[in-house]
This record gives C-alpha cells, sequence and structure tokens, in this order.
C-alpha cells in the first residue's frame, strides 16, 4: 500500500489544507473547523449541578477491543477515548485537531514534524508518558517483526492511513531528540498529518501495560492503560465495562467520578431504559421512538453531524458481480430514497457518494441511481439472466486468514445479502433496512437469501477477511474530517485485490487518492476526490445508502455534553443538573 511520493515546497500549506477539509453537517454548507455544529440540546441558564456521580451510556453492542489500534468500530473508540489520549485531539464539536498529548511543527517541506511533549504526564499505571512511550507505541504499530506486533493481531488503521507496514509507512522514523522532544520523519508530505495524529486508534498506551499483559492487552483480562481522564475498572463482556475518574488528569478533570457504558442489544428496550432513568444516554433510535422523545420534556436530542455512509457492497469474488450490468441492475433495483425516509427518518440523507456534502471534494455532479425495478430486470436479462438471479458461482478459491479454503472456484452457493448485527450510528435498523432492500431486490428479479453472519466482532472479522460472499450491509464514520479518511482509508491501493473491501481493484482510484493526500493546495486535492467519487460512480463498485445526522437522546439532566463530529466524545466535561 505504499502511496505515492509527490514533494512541494508549499509543505507548510498542508497545515492549511487540513484545517479547511473539515467536514460540514450533510444537510448544510461547509462548517468552519473552528465553529462548533449548532445542536437541538434546550437553552438552559446555568443549572444548579447534581451530586451525581455516575453517568451510563446505552449502547446496542459491545466493544471489540479496548486496544485501539487492533479494531475498526466506534463501540470500542467509544470507551477508548476515555482511557487513553493522543498526541492530538479535536476541539470540542469541530473536525480542528488541536495539540492534546503534544504539539507539533513542520519544516518547510513537511517532511519532518518536531513535537514538544506533555511533561509531568503519567500512565494510569504510574508509568511515564515522555518520548520513549511515544516511539514504543508506533514502532509496534508499523513493523511487523515488533515482538508486540503479534501475527494474531489486525492493526488495519495503521496500514491505511500511514501508507502500510515496514519500509512501506509514510512514518519512515519517529525519531527520539530528549525524553519530551521527538520528530516524525515522513516520506512523503501528508496533508492531514495532525488530524491523523488525533485519530482514537492512534492513542497512547502504556509500553508497560502492554509488556505486562502481552497479547492479552485490550481484552477483558487485559483492560487498557492510558494517560486519559477516566481509567479502565472491569469490562463484564456482553455487559457493560466501568470507567473510574482518573483524578491526576493532566487536562480538565472529569465532573463524574464513575462511567458505565451499558449494553442493551435491543433498540426499543434501550429507549424505555432511558425512559425509566437506568442509563443517562444512547445513540440512534428507531423513528418511532424518535418520534416519543422530541415530544418528552424529561429527554433532550442532540445531533452528531452527518459525517459517515452507509452502504451496499459488493463481492467481487463473485463471478456475476464481476459484470458491470449487474451490479447496475441492483443499484436500480433498490428504493434508496424510501429506504432512508422510513429507517433514518428527518435525520437521515440520500447519499450518491461516498464522501458526505460538505466534505472537501464532494462531487454534487454525480446523478442519484434511479429506481428503476423494469429496468434491474432488463439490465439482468441483458446480463444473461432473463429468469432473474438466486445462485452465484465463485469466481477462484478463497480463503480465511488462516490461509484454509473457505470456497472454491466454481462453487455455487446462494445469493446472500448479509446484514449487520447492530444498530450503528451511521446505519439504524439494519435488518430492517436488510429486509426492504431484499424485497426490492426480489421485486426486480434477484431472489436473496436474507442472512446474519454471526455477531459483531463476526461480521467485521468476515469483512476483514473477505467472507462475506455476496451482498453485505456497512457504513463507515469519519475519524478526522479529511476524505483520505474515506477515499484513501477504503482503497488507496491496488497491487492486489482488497479483500477486507470485497476484494476490490482499482489502479486509477489508488492513484488518484495517493496524490490526493499529499497536495497543499486544498482545491487541487478536491479536484482528485471529486474525480474519484466519479469514477467510482461509473464502476458501480458499491451503492451508497445514506448519511445520518446521528441523533442522540440524553435525559435533560445531562450537561455538557457535546456530539463530536469524528472520535469519541468527551465524557470528563459531562454533568448533572438537579
Amino acid at each position: 500500500m505504499k502511496r505515492k511520493t509527490v514533494f512541494t515546497v508549499f509543505g507548510l500549506l498542508i497545515v492549511l489544507s487540513m484545517l479547511l477539509s473539515a467536514c460540514a453537517k450533510a444537510e448544510g454548507p461547509a462548517v468552519p473547523a473552528t465553529e462548533a455544529p449548532a445542536t437541538e440540546a434546550p437553552a438552559v441558564e446555568a443549572p444548579a449541578v447534581s451530586a451525581k456521580d455516575t453517568f451510563i451510556f446505552g449502547r446496542g453492542a459491545d466493544s471489540v477491543q479496548l486496544d485501539p489500534a487492533l479494531v475498526t468500530d466506534g463501540e470500542s473508540f467509544r470507551v477508548t477515548g476515555q482511557v487513553l489520549d493522543s498526541l492530538y485531539r479535536f476541539d470540542q464539536g469541530t473536525t480542528n485537531p488541536v495539540p492534546g498529548l503534544a504539539e507539533c511543527t513542520a519544516n518547510a517541506d513537511a517532511t519532518v514534524w518536531s513535537c514538544k511533549l506533555r511533561e509531568g504526564v503519567k500512565f494510569h499505571d504510574g508509568t511515564d508518558f515522555n518520548a520513549d512511550a511515544v516511539i514504543f507505541n508506533f514502532e509496534r504499530w508499523r513493523f511487523t517483526s515488533n515482538p508486540y506486533h503479534y501475527p494474531s493481531q489486525v492493526f488495519e488503521y495503521y496500514e491505511a492511513m500511514w501508507g502500510g507496514f515496514d519500509d512501506a509507512s509514510i512514518i519512515t522514523e519517529v525519531k527520539k531528540i530528549d525524553d519530551h522532544n521527538i520528530e516524525f520523519i515522513l516520506s512523503t508530505p501528508m496533508a492531514p498529518f495532525l488530524a491523523n495524529l488525533a485519530m482514537d486508534m492512534f492513542a497512547i498506551s502504556s509500553p508497560a501495560a502492554i509488556e505486562k499483559a502481552g497479547e492479552a492487552y485490550g481484552t477483558p483480562t487485559g483492560g487498557c492503560v492510558g494517560t486519559g481522564p477516566y481509567k479502565f475498572v472491569s469490562w463484564e463482556e456482553g455487559t457493560e465495562i466501568k470507567l473510574v475518574a482518573n483524578e491526576d488528569y493532566w487536562g480538565e478533570k472529569p465532573k463524574v467520578k464513575n462511567v458505565i457504558v451499558r449494553v442493551i442489544p435491543d433498540d426499543s428496550a434501550r429507549f424505555l431504559a432511558l425512559k425509566a432513568g437506568d442509563i443517562d444516554a444512547l445513540e440512534q433510535a428507531v423513528v418511532e421512538d424518535l418520534a416519543t422523545a422530541e415530544k418528552d420534556p424529561t429527554l433532550q436530542i442532540l445531533t452528531r453531524p452527518g459525517l459517515n455512509t452507509s452502504y451496499l457492497a459488493f463481492n467481487f469474488k463473485i463471478k456475476e458481480f464481476q459484470d458491470i450490468k449487474v451490479r447496475e441492475a441492483v443499484a436500480h433495483a433498490i428504493d434508496i430514497k424510501g429506504l432512508i425516509s422510513n429507517f433514518f427518518g428527518k435525520y437521515g440523507t440520500v447519499a450518491k457518494t461516498l464522501l458526505p456534502p460538505g466534505m472537501l471534494g464532494f462531487n454534487d455532479k454525480i446523478d442519484y441511481w434511479k429506481y428503476d425495478p423494469e429496468l434491474s430486470k432488463s439490465l439482468l436479462a441483458d446480463a444473461g439472466f432473463p429468469n432473474g438471479l438466486s445462485e452465484v458461482t465463485v469466481a477462484e478459491d478463497v480463503k480465511d486468514a488462516d490461509g484454509n479454503v473457505v470456497y472454491t472456484a466454481g462453487q455455487v452457493i446462494p445469493l446472500r445479502l448479509y446484514y449487520m448485527p447492530v444498530t450503528r450510528f451511521y446505519f439504524p435498523a439494519a435488518k430492517e433496512v436488510g429486509e426492504g432492500i431484499a424485497a426490492n431486490l426480489t421485486a426486480a428479479g434477484f431472489n436473496v437469501e436474507l442472512y446474519l453472519e454471526g455477531d459483531w466482532p463476526t461480521y467485521l472479522g468476515a469483512r476483514r477477511n473477505g467472507l462475506l460472499m455476496g451482498l453485505y450491509l456497512l457504513g463507515w464514520g469519519g475519524d478526522n474530517g479529511d476524505p483520505d479518511n474515506f477515499t484513501g482509508y477504503f482503497f488507496n491501493s491496488a497491487a492486489e485485490p482488497i479483500k477486507r473491501e470485497g476484494w476490490y481493484q482499482n489502479a486509477k482510484l489508488a492513484a488518484l487518492v495517493q496524490e490526493a493526500v499529499t497536495l497543499p493546495d486544498p482545491a487541487a486535492r478536491a479536484k482528485l476526490y471529486a474525480e474519484a467519487d466519479q469514477l467510482m460512480h461509473d464502476d458501480v463498485m458499491r451503492i451508497w445508502l445514506g448519511h445520518n445526522n446521528t441523533p442522540l437522546i440524553l435525559s435533560a439532566k445531562v450537561l455538557g455534553y457535546v456530539p463530536q463530529p469524528v472520535g469519541a466524545e468527551n465524557f470528563e466535561y459531562v454533568s448533572f443538573s438537579n
């Protein structure tokens, strides 16, 4: 996944490019990076603060892992974002990266970033945060030969955001100057460098804790140890994770002593728990419960800007999906507008590109897919399926992570539509949406089997290994406000089919995003990302469904909760009124 090297004397403008790429709400013009997005929180005048000392957040799925470097799911980051700090962080309610554990400046061509580390900071285990700790983390992520880069673990984000592992990494060295000064040496300028540093998955863990726990770091038995406002206490899998305030936190001290992140899988049960006062907040609800919440004076609704995209993906190891006519038939078969209206409600907008509206490079000239079942039938007939499609053929052997053949070339399997087993901020009512898509496809000549692969970690693992053999539902939430975190994350490699992206391969697309990430000029970057969006549309490589201005429902007594466009919310600012 080596990215193309493009050097420029205007490297210092990269910071400006990164700031200007801050994303907006999906339903409005771009929001400047320093402007906090408006929410629907009721105005209150200095309410008396309650003595309540526990904030309970209800969610539909458990964390996958608490070592943020190993995961891609927001439910893991929701917890690790409270426990671990990154070198940079996002200012409240914005995509503007500001100093966290470090403050960095670039040289003339932005290939060397000098970072002054915050002094006097300790990890929760009492060990020092310093240059050695930062270097330990980055070298663990980068080098496949590092003793703590275990073969069983997948450092997907490092590979995607920094160009690859080992010699492919854009970060060629993290150099120690002294205990509190380091330099990042890059092989090429990178426009979103500071934004990348602020991402949750590049938060700094205690080296001593990793060395002590080994491969169990981030699991219920190993926990996680950072420098953040809360400390890890316990994790009862499938039930709840408990955190306690870090009284020695270097930043603003937490306002509530305890945080509990509780799993309540059923959407309606989760909303009832909120109404009953058993939890204090939740993210996303079914349309009917949202309507109820809007009328309930004991509740408040805040919205997270729609920096996300839900989609229907193809597995390109399926022979039939390699025919663009079949993919076009799928695109025209789905009533996307109806699905978004019914299941996202007023908080959702129909998507036509991977990049959300308002983001740098969004291509507004692309047309929405026309809902036309008869056209789908005609396209299927042209592709050789006049009687529709109910079974598909495996184009070549498909192996699991251990190299075992799971599907063999020529094998005929049912046409499956995999749906997500959880509600996500970018995808409410995933099963119901899947049922709606299945009904649409049936009406257009596809006979699909709606299929549940397993729980959330199993689903994500199957996706990562290219084993969702059919059509599958998923989505993406932006991590840093930059288009590279969308298009570049998914498609910056073309050396071989990308198994985690359904075995898709496109050399022209990869070249576009490899170049775009290095350019300091926002307009030049925008042109390339818009071209990439058009290329993806023309290739019908995915069906984009919607963007969600994600609703969060909280007790009206919750104060200080600010929805973040990217990353985990900052629970240390939360308190309660009487």
